[in-house]
């Protein structure tokens, strides 16, 4: 999974590099984060159903290897136009170890261990990889980083091994799908929950790929001072993975996310909008920690509710579509109205988000796996175009 979310969880120095290597403007440098984002989240809702079945293990060593030759392209690109089909590439292959690694969430027997477990290790093999890529790119020349990815693809191919193969199966007429609007068995999210998970990670990513920028620029910080700011913020955001957990065993999954989300808004506005570098420190810290309680305990409610793992894959795809729009959304939006307005604008797009996230994570606390959230639809295919809601 640490692998599978590379992409989005190393833009900040990924954004950083683009526009040092050749030039790019904000907006530019966003264009070529979206491009990999995106293809991430269209391969990972198009594998939905793929990854559901046995032999995910094999499609993930398949991702590994395109997103390898697409990191090694990206670091010998020799202008924008290679470097965006590089990380086109890239992001394909990561999109299919993303659906793979999702869907053996559901195949464990604890979804909520599961969860933390791959948050946990995807957290701290990110955090090394934080101070890792813009060191290589320093002392190596600019793409450098790009290699040290493609490099970390060798040991994850020997690692997907270890993916749970079976799937568990849905049950019908399970007593946790109680709403009217319910299809009867194994479905995906609908729209409605699918467009709040990709809001929420478009406000956090689009918010995180530019923490670098925020740090130098508004709180006046040095760019190794950021670096080992951002790596410290991905260390102790355990703790929040942690510690949501605990809290969502001890008070169920829909109080602990509840706290979690609104402690984000607040620390999230803070790391964009503040001019002290120690109130973007503990900020940054704050919002981190939050973000991936949020993101564990999202997971854990979807592989809770359904136990083929298409809901999770599902949902990890709505993650990557905010992850891919977010970097663009946030540039763009960044330059033309201040970080005061952009400020506000994820407090309310966080707050938008909260109402059908909230509402999957109290039906998981009361459903058995294979339950299924309101507004879920069965679908037969692949999630895509066909996810819809059912309102009768």
């Amino acid at each position: 999974m640490a692998l599978g979310s590379v992409g989005g969880n190393l833009m900040p120095v990924l954004l950083s590099g683009y526009a040092l290597r050749f030039g790019l403007s904000g907006a530019g440098s966003g264009v070529v984060a979206a491009a990999q984002l995106l293809t991430t989240a269209a391969v990972t809702l198009l594998m939905a159903r793929r990854a559901a079945l046995p032999g995910r293990a094999r499609m993930a060593r398949g991702g590994l290897v395109v997103a390898a030759a697409g990191f090694a392209g990206a670091a010998m690109a020799s202008g924008p136009v290679l470097l965006t089909a590089a990380n086109v590439l890239a992001g394909a292959g990561l999109g299919a170890v993303f659906a793979a690694s999702a869907a053996g969430l559901a195949a464990t027997g604890d979804a909520d261990r599961a969860s933390r477990v791959a948050m946990l290790g995807s957290t701290i093999a990110c955090a090394a990889l934080l101070v890792v890529v813009p060191a290589a790119d320093a002392g190596l020349g600019t793409g450098a980083g790009f290699a040290v990815v493609a490099v970390c693809c060798v040991p994850a191919y020997v690692l997907v091994g270890r993916l749970p193969e079976r799937s568990g199966q849905c049950a019908e007429g399970a007593e946790g799908a109680k709403d009217p609007g319910d299809a009867g068995r194994s479905g995906v999210p609908g729209v409605p929950l699918l467009a709040a998970v990709a809001l929420l990670l478009a406000a956090d990513q689009g918010t995180w790929s530019y923490a670098a920028v925020f740090g130098q620029e508004h709180a006046r910080m040095s760019s190794s001072a950021v670096s080992v700011t951002l790596a410290v913020a991905g260390i102790c955001a355990l703790a929040g993975i942690v510690t949501g957990s605990l809290a969502a065993r001890r008070f169920g999954r829909m109080p602990a996310m509840a706290g979690c989300l609104a402690l984000s808004a607040v620390a999230k506005c803070a790391v964009v909008w503040t001019g002290s570098a120690a109130a973007y420190a503990v900020a940054m810290v704050v919002w981190q920690c939050c973000y991936l309680a949020v993101l564990a305990l999202a997971l854990a409610a979807a592989a809770a509710i359904d136990a083929s793992g298409r809901c999770a894959v599902a949902l990890s795809g709505a993650v990557m579509v905010g992850a891919g729009l977010g970097p663009l959304a946030v540039g763009a939006l960044l330059d033309a109205a201040g970080p005061a307005a952009l400020a506000a604008a994820l407090a309310a797009a966080t707050c938008a988000a909260a109402a059908p996230v909230l509402r999957m994570a109290r039906i998981s606390d009361g459903a058995p796996a294979g339950a299924e959230p309101s507004g879920v639809v069965a679908v037969a295919g692949a999630p895509g175009p066909y996810l819809d809601r059912v309102d009768e």
